[in-house]
């Protein structure tokens, strides 16, 4: 067979590729922690079970927003939602995750709240581009954002803030990836739920194929919902780490 046609013959048969733009999250996302990815396994799969095959690349939080909104990557997760990103992406129908948010605080620093106002006066860590600490914005608490999670850990450890709002499964992982056990037993969090979340993937409007890229996701992770599949990924973040089990890699 001519190689022309052997050519012709793969690209009839080549997967479609989705470039996806997203940060660290662990262990949701990660680029520097190979088992630290539990959403990239999902969309990978959901993606994989309609023929198409994805790229990750890994930017700060707000880099890959707004690569996304101009179109340079397809799509970036996992995002909830809000009247300012449905103006600048489509949204997934399904969603990737659905998480609740607590206030983690040190042991030492014993914690009680029922209203907002129990919390005037306190230091309160944020993140920039994260949506954890919105709800506190939004009942007048200020917030003393940074542009990596990690500094926020630190900051409590050096008596810098008081609380700080996380991902109940992100916080502990953090914790235990970034400080030695000894610190990290430290850590606590208040039992009360700050709120749960659900968070979607979001689709560039600069791109010619966003709803059928949507379609192709949603049909794909209902699949992998219906096969049990998705229940058995998740399973991986209910299962503690030690600060042993994971590695990150060098960023230059």
């Amino acid at each position: 067979m001519p190689l022309f046609i052997l050519l012709a013959a793969f690209s009839v048969h080549a997967n479609e590729t989705v470039r996806l733009a997203i940060g660290d999250w662990e262990p949701f996302t990660s680029g520097r922690a190979d088992n630290a990815n539990v959403s990239e396994e999902l969309v990978r799969e959901a993606f994989k079970l309609e023929n198409i095959d994805v790229e990750f690349k890994y930017f700060p939080w707000i880099r890959s927003y707004k690569y996304v909104e101009k179109g340079e990557y397809q799509a970036t997760f996992p995002w909830t939602k809000s009247a300012e990103r449905e103006e600048d992406f489509h949204y997934s129908k399904e969603p990737l995750l659905t998480e609740q948010t607590v206030l983690f605080h040190l042991k030492s620093k014993p914690l009680k709240w029922e209203r907002f106002s129990d919390l005037e006066g306190l230091r309160i860590g944020a993140t920039l581009g994260y949506a954890t600490g919105k709800i506190l914005e939004d009942n007048g608490l200020k917030l003393d954002y940074v542009s990596k999670e990690d500094f926020n850990y630190q900051k409590l450890l050096r008596g810098r803030l008081d609380i700080y709002p996380s991902s109940y499964f992100v916080g502990y992982h953090q914790i235990n990836m970034l400080l030695p056990p000894t610190e990290a037993s430290l850590f606590t969090h208040h039992p009360k739920v700050l709120e749960e979340r659900d968070y979607y993937m979001l689709f560039s409007k600069n791109i010619p194929n966003a709803h059928k890229l949507i379609e192709h996701f949603d049909r794909g992770l209902r699949k992998l919902k219906a096969s049990g599949r998705y229940d058995q990924i998740l399973l991986k973040v209910t299962q503690p780490h030690s600060h042993k089990d994971v590695t990150l890699k060098t960023k230059l």
